[in-house]
């Protein structure tokens, strides 16, 4: 085949020429051809001789052919590819019969599709075509797609309907043909007729179903189907531009098994849900950036957990601009280089939160282009804060927990010795000798190691753990903790009003409610470091949100309170405000104590400055 001539040429028409199929001595104007040479489509007249006797510019353009090949060589010669194909066929059939053809086909040497209307003329046949090779292109494209998704929805181990407007099933998988084999060849159907809904869920399927058809709402359910099929379908309905596709799995065994259906439906889950689902779901932090100056270009909502602001805000931003940590601009340009950063143990502080001192355990890894040069960097954190503040409580709770068991053990060894001492002082101040000017300072003495007594024996008490709740009014509960700090209230300047209002007994566990007082009013004192009022006062109430009735008791100081951000966040696991000093679980464990007993902790705490202090509110129902 000859090459094309890539310059623009034109053919000039003659003045006059026969007019094809007319008589040969009628002429047409040269307007009449001008029109017919200057039409957007491709028009040709072959002579029965088979040579080319008129194109014209659209007809060259897609033809590749020249003016030199008019009444020059024949059809044959000029395209020989098309000898002994339809196109020959369908010519000859054409030019014998004079009959007319039309035929679609592709010419490989200039690589076209073409449609050919051939029509005879009393000359020959005139040939009128197009190029359809867009279409072509845009039809295998469509095609490739649909192969593609047929392949998918075939692979799935998840069962597909699709359902038009009319509840008519238009679409059915392979899995779902293995499903519904015992119904035979649904695909047609109506939904109601193929599978009938009877007895107490009849509601439940047409309700779902049409929720999602007509409000195009996503909707899910588990629904038994008996015969024939007798299973069990856990069912998604997504609601679609002209219908509804319908996901469905069979959970007859997993019903029987919880740990069954935990599994299959982990992997159905994993196989049906999307990417950026999965993505964004993740329980670890991920995200991707770029390698030149390490900008996020995306992240999932457990990343932006770290920083406390929505993902969006923070897309664009450099490494560097939310978590100045040292040391982490020298881990990204390690893999800028291709060399991943595996389980680094990360600390420090990110821009939006400063002063919270924070670990991670993070893993860096290049993302090769196809050239091999680094096109991003992908990330995967976990924040392990809380394990490493639980670490360093639990050792701070052993410490604390060996110094408990040393109390209640100097308690208990102490009560002997101060026996003996009480029963000597009780003799020197009966004997009849011992002058008068010494009395004073016996009956002091006395007092004094009757308070170490009581202290001994209200700190056996406050850890001897009970086996049952026991009947206990408010006072009973308050006063040991105030006598445990009797010493440290007296020498820290502090001044305390106790009012008991309120004789109800409450049923509770009474060392863990102390537990509770004692953690309120240890941090009163440290909040009035300098002295200050601390008061306790305990009255009948009824909870506003339960209506239950009850005892309230509430423990306020005249210290520096607490701002909004401090209360907002005064029940959190590992928060704390008192640096090495607290475990920040003290008032978590205190807020889980107090609703195990069906109770509510509360407070409201004030940081101006002429009328500042914090009201702790406990509040426990009564038997």
């Amino acid at each position: 085949m000859q090459e094309p001539e890539r310059s623009t040429y034109s053919v000039e028409p003659p003045v006059s020429s026969p007019l094809p199929g007319c008589d040969p001595g009628l002429h047409i104007s040269q307007d009449v051809m001008l029109t017919l040479h200057a039409l957007q489509e491709p028009v040709l007249f072959l002579n029965r001789e088979w040579r080319f006797t008129y194109f014209n510019q659209s007809a060259g353009r897609i033809s590749r052919l020249r003016p030199s090949d008019l009444h020059n060589k024949t059809h044959w010669e000029l395209f020989p590819e098309t000898i002994g194909t339809e196109v020959e066929r369908k010519y000859r059939r054409a030019m014998e019969q004079r009959v007319e053809e039309t035929l679609n086909f592709f010419y490989e040497p200039f690589a076209v599709w073409l449609v050919i209307r051939v029509v005879p003329i009393e000359s020959g046949l005139a040939l009128l075509y197009r190029d359809i090779s867009a279409q072509k292109a845009e039809e295998q494209q469509r095609l490739e797609v649909t192969r593609r998704l047929e392949q998918v929805l075939a692979a799935t181990t998840d069962a597909v309907i699709y359902l038009d407007r009319d509840y008519r099933i238009t679409f059915v998988n392979r899995r779902a043909r293995e499903l519904l084999s015992p119904s035979g060849d649904v695909l047609g159907a109506i939904l109601w007729d193929a599978f009938p809904a009877t007895g107490d869920r009849a509601s439940l399927y047409y309700t779902n179903y049409h929720r999602t058809m007509e409000q195009g709402v996503a909707t899910e359910f588990d629904c038994f189907y008996p015969e024939p099929l007798n299973r069990w379908f856990s069912i998604n309905y997504v609601p679609a531009n002209d219908g509804m596709i319908v996901f469905f799995r069979d959970i007859t065994e997993e019903r029987d098994s919880q740990q069954a259906l935990r599994t299959k439906q982990e992997e159905t889950e994993r196989q049906r849900a999307e990417i950026e689902t999965v993505y964004r779901t993740a329980p670890v932090g991920l995200a991707l950036f770029d390698p030149v100056e390490f900008r996020y270009l995306r992240l999932n909502d457990r990343q932006a957990e770290f920083f406390g602001i929505p993902p969006e805000q923070i897309v664009g931003k450099t490494l560097t601009e939310m978590a100045t940590i040292p040391g982490l601009r020298e881990m990204f340009e390690q893999v800028a280089r291709g060399e991943p950063v595996c389980d680094q143990l990360l600390e420090g502080e990110v821009v939006t939160r400063p002063g919270e001192h924070r670990y991670w355990t993070v893993n860096y890894h290049p993302v090769f282009a196809a050239d091999g040069s680094v096109q991003a960097i992908s990330a995967v954190s976990v924040e392990i804060t809380r394990l490493k503040q639980a670490e360093a409580a639990l050792i701070q709770g052993e410490k604390l927990a060996a110094v408990g068991r040393l109390a209640t053990s100097i308690s208990h060894e102490i009560n002997n010795p101060l026996e003996a001492v009480t029963n000597i002082l009780y003799l020197m101040s009966i004997h009849e000798e011992l002058p008068e000017s010494m009395r004073g300072y016996v009956s002091i003495a006395q007092a004094e190691v009757a308070r170490v007594s009581q202290i001994a024996t209200q700190t056996l008490r406050f850890h001897r753990q009970a086996a049952r709740q026991t009947l206990v009014d408010a006072a009973a509960l308050v006063d040991p903790v105030l006598g445990l700090y009797q010493g440290r209230l007296a020498n820290s300047g502090i001044e305390v009003t106790t009012r008991y209002l309120s004789k109800t007994p409450l049923l509770c566990f009474e060392n863990d409610i102390r537990q509770v007082l004692n953690n309120l009013i240890a941090n009163a004192m440290d909040a009035m470091r300098t002295g200050g009022r601390l008061m306790v006062r305990a009255h009948d109430a009824t909870d506003g949100k339960t209506e239950r009735s009850g005892v309230r008791i509430t423990i306020a100081d005249s210290g520096h309170g607490m701002s909004r951000a401090t209360q907002a966040r005064i029940f959190e696991a590992f928060y704390t405000t008192k640096e090495l000093m607290g475990t920040g679980l003290g008032l978590w464990i205190c807020a889980e104590i107090v609703q195990r007993h069906g109770g509510r902790l509360s407070l409201r705490s004030s940081v101006h400055p002429l009328h500042h202090g914090t009201v702790f509110s406990l509040f426990l129902p009564s038997c």
